[in-house]
């Protein structure tokens, strides 16, 4: 098992904040993602505000067209074999006794 490094808590401070404003105030986090050093607080800001652009870009795509949409493709064919199935039942005559 792969062993994992704990992420510096600035990191996650500087992650959320720039998650929560871009999200609330997304011109200021693009001003202060110009403004912010190097530390690991402020890459965290940007990593975060990144975060939330991507989340916007998938979810303006067609459900069909994001990443996710082959799961949802064989969960389909999968409804319609089994909805195949309880047609073929309700499609046979029942037995008549003579």
């Amino acid at each position: 098992m792969e062993d994992i490094e704990p992420v510096h808590p600035d990191y996650v401070k500087g992650f959320n904040e720039g998650y929560l404003i871009k999200q609330n105030l997304p011109e200021l986090a693009d001003r202060l993602a110009d403004a912010v050093g190097d530390s690991l607080r402020s890459q965290g800001f940007k990593d975060g505000r990144s975060e939330v652009i991507r989340e916007l870009e998938r979810d303006r795509y067609p459900k069909w067209l994001r990443s996710d949409r082959l799961s949802s493709l064989e969960e389909k064919e999968q409804e319609e074999r089994e909805r195949g199935k309880d047609r073929d039942k309700e499609d046979r005559e029942p037995e008549r006794d003579r």
